[in-house]
């Protein structure tokens, strides 16, 4: 039974297991994309490390590196964000100490010099990754500070060697800005697009909600309807009336009758299944859709409904039963037809003395 989850949960339990989703497809890029990493660092320090003292000592860190962050993400315990970082601060740590040492340490500087423009290159790798592991304008502070750390080290460098070599980094300086502006913009609009769609959503989600209830409405239900017979899968509806409402409204008050409906939604739900759904249909009506797929099934979660009502302790200890209509899809039913003969069955239960179930007349 979902005895567990409030009504309120209804539209947050698939969006957590899609988020949940995402995570696990995000862990295993970032594996395949890890694992010809790690080959290709192995194989340049066997290959290099002789000739390149930045290669013979840096290449192993970055080595374990890439096999602990591999590690950390087949153990889900460790959060991904985590792992996001460490690579973000790691490898940003790594691009710019190999700019420093062609820049200080290499004997030939000049020589080198296409190694220099390829490292700025690989500086647009860090801007990319660090809009997605920080928010925009955390990751904007990040860029900054490092594309600062960059201009400053490369010009307490070139000033040394005359105004060509300034001009050269000021070049590559305007490029690689240019390419962190431009990520920017790119973050600014992906970001405008997830609060449009956020807002799309919320919109949606108060449109199909009723806001007495928090249960589906009735545009909310009439669209599942809609979707569930589209599928082609025999379902069962549930039309549930409140016995003598308007009684109890006019006897003691609106504001018991609205607790009175809100207590009845709670008290359905919780007898139903994850995959089943009930709303409010209107008034003191609600309807339940489930995933019974015959008459026996369907009609026995109809009484357990029954029961649970009439044996719930509602508002004032008022006495509170309900009337129930049940009908099974059939393959070329539209919404209106497969509702109209649950509200005949239910229309049925009333005329029989209420605090009853009725099953759909056959044709």
């Amino acid at each position: 039974m979902n005895n567990t989850s409030p009504p309120t949960e209804e539209f947050s339990t698939p969006l957590n297991a899609l988020s949940q989703q995402i995570d696990q497809r995000r862990r295993w890029l970032y594996l395949i994309a890890a694992f010809p990493g790690f080959l290709s660092v192995v194989l340049i320090w066997l290959q290099k490390h002789d000739q390149e003292v930045f290669i013979r000592f840096t290449y192993p860190f970055l080595a374990a590196a890439l096999a602990f962050w591999c590690i950390g993400l087949l153990w889900k315990r460790i959060p991904l964000n985590l792992i996001e970082r460490s690579v973000l601060i790691t490898t940003t740590l790594f691009f710019f100490s190999k700019y420093i040492y062609f820049l200080y340490f290499h004997p030939s500087l000049f020589e080198q010099w296409q190694e220099i423009e390829a490292v700025f290159w690989t500086f647009a790798f860090s801007f990319i990754l660090s809009y997605i592991v920080f928010p925009r304008g955390r990751a904007l502070q990040f860029n900054l500070l490092f594309l600062g750390m960059v201009f400053v080290g490369g010009a307490l460098r070139f000033a040394e060697l005359g105004n060509n070599y300034t001009l050269e980094l000021i070049r590559l300086e305007t490029r690689i800005a240019g390419i962190l502006f431009l990520v920017f913009l790119l973050a600014k609009a992906k970001d405008d697009l997830n609060r449009s769609l956020a807002e799309a959503n919320r919109i949606q989600e108060i449109a199909y909600t009723d806001s007495l209830t928090l249960l589906p409405n009735r545009r909310g239900m009439t669209a599942l309807l809609e979707e569930h017979l589209a599928r082609r899968r025999r379902f069962a509806v549930i039309l549930a009336d409140v016995d003598f409402f308007k009684r109890i409204n006019d006897t003691f008050g609106h504001e018991t009758g609205d607790k009175i409906l809100r207590q009845v939604g709670e008290c359905l739900h919780y007898q139903l299944r994850a995959s089943d759904v009930i709303g409010r249909w209107g008034g003191e009506e609600f309807l339940i859709l489930a995933l019974e797929e015959d008459q026996k099934r369907a009609l026995y979660l109809a009484n357990r409904l029954r029961e649970t009502v009439e044996s719930y302790e509602f508002t004032d200890s008022l006495p509170i039963t309900m009337s129930f209509g049940v009908a099974l899809s059939r393959e070329r039913d539209t919404v209106k037809s497969l509702l109209q003969r649950a509200d005949q069955a239910m229309y049925r239960a009333k005329n029989n003395g209420r605090n009853r179930v009725e099953w759909e007349i056959s044709d």
